[in-house]
């Protein structure tokens, strides 16, 4: 009798399955694509305004950049990134530099839009692999524990693609908790916890991760299911957020710099910032229609999906701590077309604080030479003079034309003379 109840309660919990999965696929869970905006405001638009008491921006005091020393800490990390062999170890002429996504069926969904676009770009650096580690169903309750079979399945993605653990170094990360019911702040407390777990877990799976960019969720107002709605997709912001303020405040389970104490994550910093109130379009035109996602209204279309690849591609080509390993020297930005970068320049130090060197040798004829942005705008008419074959030394004091200290970043010292004009990358960490 007892065997017999076990079977009628294994096919009335498989029959179960079945009519939900049914009611699925005939739109029980369709958009609801009337909802075409919950109010809130964006965190790169709400600045030092607040929700429930707490300031937007991405980063403290209702900004959306880095805060400086943060930045030159990227900067520096990643002006030191070099390919690597499977094994770990620097080669310059066979070796990889692997960026990697790790997350649920939304990041999986975008990054592989991401990937052909990475990877097919003229500009891209001859040494990147970009491969695809998030997976479908792996919400953060999935991936918080080392031993998760998702990590197995992150090794398994990178031997796949003929790299390995050790060859990771850099990540996109995003990732929500699934079926969400906490109310605000205590639910996105809960996802920056998870988040601070997985970074952890990153370090130690992936000993080599030395960059971890976040992104949190896009609109979901049109969804209708429970699996993470409005408005958890908007305060997953705040997870994020509080997450990279915690280790730009110094939280030592997040530390990243081995002077300071023992590495346990990477470093951490915002990706793109891709929420945006539906219909309503924030301060730089980005808005979610309905054909952007599929039936849940929680997943990306292949529209949606595009939207994010390309936002992705942006990204890694113009933030100052992802172009020394995402472009290729000689090339750079669209915004900076017609730079070239050659050798016959000397540059040193380089990351640079507090100044840094700059030698080269002209033909005879008048030269000039200027420190540009990555836009190509001039930042400062350095010097000029005349050429007489010989070695020439300049110094920059990372000031601009104003006599203002620049922002740490990336920049072009382009000189200019009769016989052509090059240039050459410097990593500027700031002033002190």
């Amino acid at each position: 009798m007892a065997r017999r109840n076990a079977s009628h309660a294994r096919a009335a919990l498989a029959s179960s399955a079945l009519l939900a999965a049914a009611l699925c696929a005939r739109g029980a869970f369709a958009s609801d694509c009337t909802r075409t905006s919950v109010g809130f405001v964006p965190l790169i638009d709400l600045g030092t305004g607040t929700y429930h008491g707490f300031t937007g921006g991405l980063y403290p005091g209702g900004a959306n950049s880095r805060p400086p020393a943060h930045d030159s800490a990227g900067l520096a990390i990643a002006a030191a990134i070099e390919p690597l062999d499977t094994l770990g170890n620097p080669d310059p002429v066979n070796g990889r530099i692997v960026l990697i996504s790790i997350g649920m069926s939304n990041a999986t969904q975008e990054f592989s839009a991401f990937v052909p676009k990475a990877m097919g770009d003229p500009g891209r650096h001859p040494r990147l692999l970009v491969i695809d580690c998030a997976k479908g169903g792996q919400a953060t309750q999935d991936i918080r524990r080392p031993d998760a079979a998702y990590w197995d399945t992150v090794a398994t993605r990178l031997r796949g693609h003929g790299s390995s653990p050790l060859q990771a170094q850099a990540a996109w990360i995003k990732e929500a908790r699934r079926g969400p019911t906490e109310p605000f702040p205590a639910s996105a407390e809960s996802l920056t916890n998870d988040l601070g777990t997985i970074v952890r877990i990153l370090h130690g799976k992936l000993p080599n991760l030395r960059l971890a960019y976040l992104t949190s969720r896009i609109y979901a107002g049109y969804a209708t299911s429970t699996l993470n709605p409005e408005p958890y997709a908007y305060e997953s912001g705040f997870a994020v957020r509080w997450l990279i303020e915690a280790q730009i405040a110094g939280v030592d389970s997040l530390e990243f710099d081995p002077e300071r104490g023992p590495v346990r994550s990477p470093w951490l910093s915002w990706g793109p910032y891709l929420w945006a109130d539906g219909l309503t379009p924030r301060s730089d035109g980005l808005i979610w229609r309905c054909e952007d996602f599929q039936s849940d209204g929680t997943h990306p279309s292949a529209s949606g999906r595009d939207l994010v690849a390309d936002s992705l591609l942006a990204f890694f080509k113009g933030d100052a701590t992802t172009t020394p390993w995402f472009v290729s020297p000689g090339t750079v930005s669209v915004e900076a077309r017609g730079i070239r970068s050659e050798p016959r320049l000397s540059i040193a130090p380089n990351p640079a604080r507090p100044g840094v060197e700059i030698a080269f040798a002209t033909a005879t004829g008048p030269w000039r030479l200027e420190i540009l942005d990555l836009g190509g705008r001039r930042v400062r008419a350095l010097a000029r003079g005349a050429g007489e074959g010989v070695r020439v030394t300049r110094r920059w004091d990372g000031r601009d034309d104003s006599g203002v200290v620049a922002r740490a970043g990336l920049y072009w010292v382009r000189l200019i003379s009769g016989d052509g004009s090059r240039a050459s990358r410097v990593v500027w960490l700031g002033g002190d």
